[in-house]
Parts: structure tokens; sequence; C-alpha cells
């Protein structure tokens, strides 16, 4: 008896549409400035000094990723706090916020570094941060990863980073 229409996937080709993207926050999609006051959309004030400005189309980007990806971790060497409001108002539905905690220290600063469970659940990683010297990836030389590095963004709304990277979004099937 034939199975008409009826598609059955193994477990491995399961397992190779997922992707996972680690997002870092700072530079990447907003800019926290102590300036008085700078020209792209202010997202929230943190505290009495600092303001935190949405980078353009940071929104539009994010709803094209959420359908890109099967999860979103969030990688910052910012403090938790501040990386969990963030992603609260910009209503970014990662799975998990890493922060400045969850890294190693350097003599420059804080080192992200990469997780064995994301290597063994996910076929495709791509890390999208301005920054890439601040990850180690060097633990799974077997293993590819996809970086897409924006230009730092420093709060100008004329900035078309994010827009031109959707327009050029690598298709990693």
């Amino acid at each position: 008896m034939k199975n008409k229409g009826l598609l059955i996937k193994t477990e491995k080709q399961v397992k190779a549409l997922r992707k996972l993207c680690l997002l870092d926050l700072d530079h990447t999609l907003i800019y926290g400035s102590y300036a008085p006051s700078e020209d792209s959309e202010l997202l929230f004030q943190y505290n009495q000094y600092l303001k935190v400005y949405k980078r353009p189309f940071v929104d539009h980007f994010l709803h094209f990723i959420k359908n890109f990806y099967t999860d979103i971790i969030i990688y910052t060497t910012a403090k938790r706090d501040y990386a969990k409001l963030i992603s609260k108002d910009l209503n970014i539905n990662a799975i998990q916020i890493l922060s400045r905690r969850d890294c190693s220290k350097s003599n420059n600063g804080y080192i992200k570094t990469i997780r064995k469970e994301w290597i063994d659940n996910y076929d495709q990683i791509h890390i999208i941060d301005d920054s890439p010297h601040v990850w180690d990836t060097n633990a799974y030389p077997e293993k590819e990863f996809l970086f897409i590095i924006p230009k730092e963004f420093r709060g100008s709304s004329k900035d078309l980073e994010l827009k031109s990277i959707m327009d050029t979004f690598p298709d990693a099937t």
C-alpha cells in the first residue's frame, strides 16, 4: 500500500532544519549613549544618564530573523538586567539571554564562548555581532559558523545597515 501525500522525514533531516542565531545587542541593534540626545528613536532611558536608542529598521530586522531561525539567543557582554530590558522592549523572543556573567574574562575584556549543546542541537549557527573578535569558536574547529557583521551603530537615524543585511541575507539552507 502506497502512502500518497505523506512526507516522512528522518530525524537527521529534521535536525538539519534547525538554525540558531546568536544575537548581540549593543552597537548591533541598539546604542547606549550618555549624550543629551541622539537623532535615532529612543527605546528607553536606562538611568539618569544613559539613554538607549533603536537602530533604524531594528523592528523589521527582528521580525525577519524570527522567521528565519529556529531559535534566537541573546549574547551580550553587557549586564543581565540591561540585556533583559532591551530584549523586552524590542520584543525579542529569545530562548535564552546570556550576559557578561556568562562570558569568559580576558586581558582585553570579555569573550563569548560557544556551548557544546548548541553544536549538538543545531545544524547551523549564525552569529550577528558588530564585534566578531569577542567570540571564541576555537573549541569546535570542525564546525562552521557564519558571522554576519553589521557596521557599529553609533546612534545615527540615517543608518541603513540592518536594511542592507536583510537585502543580502545569506540563504543558508
